[in-house]
């Protein structure tokens, strides 16, 4: 049975939504726990993984946002319009790709830096009624703990079961990304 519009129009929403929620990522994750919890139309999300790299360079990569499109295979642009010392919007533009079909998002997200430690980050405008998310640097070891909880509403419907696969899906993916520039810049430095 082909796909109609309303359903490509879902998985569109549905990948855009789950691009626009960590700061960004790309090579297998490790120690990885991610839940997803749906509360009406609500989802709650909290997650962790580890990185084998100092926390210093886990920060760099977290809020490298001019950066991000040379590592986010996602994200065609990523750029910071406002700065007031540790408060910035930026804007991230990108194709988020399923099998043979490819769909374009915009978010324009406020984010709050606690240097070495959290970054804070709402939705102002995009394909989310709500966005609220804290991203946590905590060192662990060797390497660092990197930690995120995430409440957002889409501004689509989204279907219980298969909604929530696609969101993990597309976290996971950001994850290996993300480490994967971590352990670059951490191979890089010695």
């Amino acid at each position: 049975m082909p796909a109609t519009p309303l359903v490509l129009r879902f998985v569109l929403h549905l990948l855009l939504l789950a691009c626009c929620v960590l700061p960004c990522t790309a090579g297998a994750a490790e120690d990885v726990t991610l839940r997803i919890e749906r509360v009406n139309d609500e989802f709650l999300l909290d997650g962790t993984f580890h990185a084998p790299v100092p926390s210093t360079v886990a920060w760099a990569v977290l809020t490298d946002y001019e950066g991000m499109p040379r590592f986010m295979d996602d994200l065609q642009e990523s750029r910071v319009i406002e700065r007031d010392g540790t408060r910035l919007r930026l804007v991230q533009r990108g194709v988020t790709r399923l099998g043979p079909f490819s769909f374009d998002y915009d978010v324009e997200r406020e984010v709050v830096l606690e240097p070495g430690r959290a970054v804070h980050s709402r939705a102002l405008r995009g394909n989310v009624k709500k966005l609220d998310m804290k991203t946590f640097v905590e060192p662990e070891g060797t390497g660092t703990r990197i930690r995120f909880r995430a409440a957002m509403i889409p501004d689509f419907w989204v279907p219980p079961l298969v909604g929530a696969r696609l969101i993990r899906a597309r976290f996971e993916r950001q994850f290996e990304n993300l480490l994967k520039e971590m352990r670059r810049r951490a191979e890089a430095g010695k």
